[in-house]
């Protein structure tokens, strides 16, 4: 028998880098295809729709946070719906930790006509907020339209540490 030449053994190391190679390539490729793209300062983190009840007066269906990343700020967020054929609603948000009002904004909405759940919609976005995370905080919002109409809402919120 012969033994292998010094050739063999080279060809050999470079089949074995190469398909080493091929599949790290691969293998980061496929997982860059399944990242996401975090959502800008700008737009509304994905929520899940509320149910589709009818709209009965002014009211609050759900309050959300979107974190402005790298800074403890939050944007605050409220929709609902109104029967009363207003067109537009304020919604002033309030900021409380123990009973104690930490910060407040307010915000416009027009309202969109929603036929399907017999009035319209809004969604208002406060400016972003310097809050403290890991505090159990109350965000309440008071909400008045154009016709004067007025309620209330509120959600307890634990903020995230932003890195």
């Amino acid at each position: 028998m012969e033994s292998p030449s010094m050739m063999t053994y080279v060809v050999g190391a470079v089949l074995v880098v190469a398909v080493i190679a091929g599949a790290w390539y691969f293998r980061s490729k496929s997982n860059k295809s399944a990242m996401v793209s975090p959502t800008t300062n700008n737009e509304p983190a994905a929520m899940a729709t509320p149910a589709s009840t009818p709209i009965t007066g002014l009211g609050c269906d759900q309050q959300w946070f979107n974190p402005r990343i790298g800074y403890n700020e939050y944007y605050l967020s409220a929709s609902g719906g109104d029967s009363s054929g207003a067109k537009s609603v304020s919604c002033a948000f309030t900021v409380k930790v123990d009973d104690k009002v930490v910060a407040s904004a307010t915000a416009q909405s027009p309202l969109s006509d929603a036929p399907q759940r017999n009035g319209s919609t809004f969604v208002c976005t406060s400016k972003t907020l310097t809050l403290d995370p890991s505090v159990k905080t109350t965000v309440e919002v008071a909400l008045k339209d154009d016709l004067n109409a007025t309620a209330t809402c509120n959600a307890d919120f634990t903020f995230p540490p932003q890195i």
